[in-house]
């Protein structure tokens, strides 16, 4: 009897050192999960933009009813559904954060604001989780699952794109074909190969190559 006491006393000691490091490892492999499940639903909308010029889903239903997505997941860490994400919704967050990062300024926006100009005012643009425990890991830089905002993000252009090599300098070629009309370099004559004017109407032309130095002719 008294073996079985120690027996069942040196079981709870160990079980009490494994159960922090299960539950560490079960919550691990939930939020892998979440991560999952969170960036299936923002690959959907993506492929829903695509196809739809940019229109966000009016609800996570139609993702799936249309095969975007393959079934409506469930959030791993409150085994519920997830919450979407609307841009009034995002629009009322930014508001709220702004007015506590900047107290009493008068333009800070106001939670419930309209949504920028040119950006869809309605849709679902992402998913969250409802819980608001605190997370082991981050995800981009946020520390609670109900802060981790899984929204589809276009990818950016890269600057230039579309633009072919090899462009014509600016005023090369200008005036016709084998640099025809091009302007006159420094110290050649206008007119290419006629004389300077000089005084008395008369045209001085210059020596041809060979010829300087030679003794002028006395055929006078």
């Amino acid at each position: 009897m008294a073996g079985l006491i120690v027996g069942l006393a040196v079981m709870a000691v160990l079980m009490t050192a494994v159960m922090p490091v299960w539950k560490h490892t079960v919550q691990r492999e939930k939020e892998e999960e979440l991560v999952f499940r969170g960036e299936q639903y923002a690959h959907a909308i993506g492929m829903f933009q695509r196809k739809t010029a940019n229109a966000y889903p009016p609800t996570l239903d139609l993702l799936v009813q249309q095969k975007f997505l393959r079934k409506k997941y469930k959030d791993p860490v409150t085994n519920d559904d997830f919450v979407p994400l609307t841009q009034a919704s995002q629009a009322a967050q930014a508001g709220a954060q702004s007015a506590q990062a900047q107290p009493g300024r008068g333009g800070a926006t106001t939670p419930g604001a309209t949504p920028q100009a040119g950006v869809p005012a309605g849709g679902v643009i992402g998913v969250t989780s409802k819980s608001t425990d605190e997370s082991i890991r981050l995800y981009k830089g946020r520390s609670h699952y109900n802060e981790w905002a899984f929204i589809y993000t276009p990818p950016a252009q890269a600057v230039g794109a579309g633009v072919s090599g090899g462009a014509t300098a600016p005023g090369a070629g200008v005036g016709g074909r084998g640099g025809q009309g091009q302007a006159p370099q420094r110290g050649q004559p206008p007119g290419g190969a006629g004389g300077f004017p000089n005084r008395g109407g008369r045209s001085f032309q210059p020596a041809q190559q060979g010829q300087l130095g030679q003794p002028r002719g006395t055929g006078r």
